[in-house]
């Protein structure tokens, strides 16, 4: 497959400084990888990985943005790959878990989609204890041995799911469909406890002991994960479209209507609310060097301060900005549905 690196292209990118930081707001690279970038963007050591929607899997160069490897996958790769000791785990549209060597793509296992019913995955894996857990469309939240790829449990849910599960303190968290949060032993597949909303379920995160959820009825949540006690509960009276970004005792998320907000991690109480004039986000937002970067469908990318909201820097694109950006060592990573990626600094 041809590939072209593209260094500053202004036929394919605007870069307009509206204010100052610690950002540079300089281009480092960009790559036309053909294809429209569907999953989120992993790093790993000096290796970009990131899927499409040929089911491409993608290794890059993180400071050239050159190619360094793909994998050809079955069909669409979705979520976020995510990285077990030195291996890619990733979710592909048509039900298959593949697993590639992070050095070469060289393939270690293949968990093929065996369901009788033709369920599909909508969204990626996540991983912990050794295991791999993903969740079909037919509502059966699933776990793998990261390693031999064995099947180790299995959960019915009620309803399709949608979202991705999450793992933390030896539990899974799966936001449903209709609004239920279920809590599962990561061990047995048990439901052990849950909750809920008054809408479909974002995938939730987990740090510190607490599970932090957003869902489509505006509602953001906090939960001590120990007995399962309800901290807070708000509503910012708009559909949330993104999972909460956590930064340093700050909550940020992005909205149906293009709104991002940021809460006070400790009570949910809004700091700041900015207005990208963009419609729905549906990348998660990303907190890094004193500044929130949030990506529209719009193909703007706008630089926000982390303490007020004020937007300090935008790109502008001519493509949207759909999946998951990362952020390493002072450089911000970012693809958009006409497959380019870009590396900014």
């Amino acid at each position: 497959m041809t590939r072209r690196i593209l260094f500053l292209s202004f036929a394919l990118i605007l870069l307009s400084a509206v204010n100052s930081s610690a950002f540079d707001e300089k281009i480092k690279w960009s790559a036309d990888i053909d294809s429209p970038v569907t999953s989120g963007i992993t790093i790993h050591g000096n290796i970009l990985i990131l899927g499409d929607r040929s089911g491409t899997l993608h290794a890059l160069s993180t400071a050239t943005g050159a190619e360094l490897w793909t994998y050809n996958g079955s069909s669409m790769i979705l979520g976020t790959p995510a990285i077990v000791s030195n291996e890619v785990i990733f979710a592909q549209e048509d039900g298959e878990i593949s697993c590639v060597d992070v050095s070469d793509g060289s393939v270690i296992w293949r968990s093929l989609p065996v369901s009788e019913s033709g369920s599909r995955l909508n969204d990626g894996v996540s991983c912990g204890m050794g295991l791999v857990f993903s969740a079909r469309t037919d509502g059966e939240i699933f776990a793998l041995d990261a390693f031999s790829c064995d099947d180790v449990w299995t959960y019915q849910a009620k309803q399709g799911l949608r979202t991705a599960p999450a793992y933390g303190d030896g539990f899974v968290f799966q936001g449903e469909y209709d609004g239920l949060f279920s809590i599962i032993d990561a061990k047995t597949g048990e439901r052990v406890n849950g909750g809920g909303a008054g809408g479909a379920v974002n995938t939730p995160v987990v740090r510190d002991g607490k599970v932090y959820f957003s869902a489509a009825d505006g509602s953001v949540q906090s939960v001590q994960i120990q007995d399962v006690i309800p901290l807070w509960s708000v509503n910012i009276k708009d559909p949330v479209t993104t999972s909460p970004a956590l930064g340093e005792n700050i909550i940020v998320v992005g909205t149906a209507r293009g709104y991002v907000f940021a809460l006070n991690e400790a009570d949910g109480k809004t700091l700041w609310q900015y207005d990208t004039n963009g419609g729905s986000i549906t990348a998660l937002p990303v907190i890094a060097d004193g500044l929130v970067f949030v990506g529209g469908g719009d193909g703007v990318l706008h630089m926000l301060d982390i303490e007020t909201g004020k937007e300090l820097h935008r790109f502008t694109t001519k493509q949207g900005i759909e999946t998951k950006p990362a952020y390493s060592d002072g450089v911000f990573y970012f693809g958009g549905n006409r497959g380019i990626i870009y590396a900014i600094q």
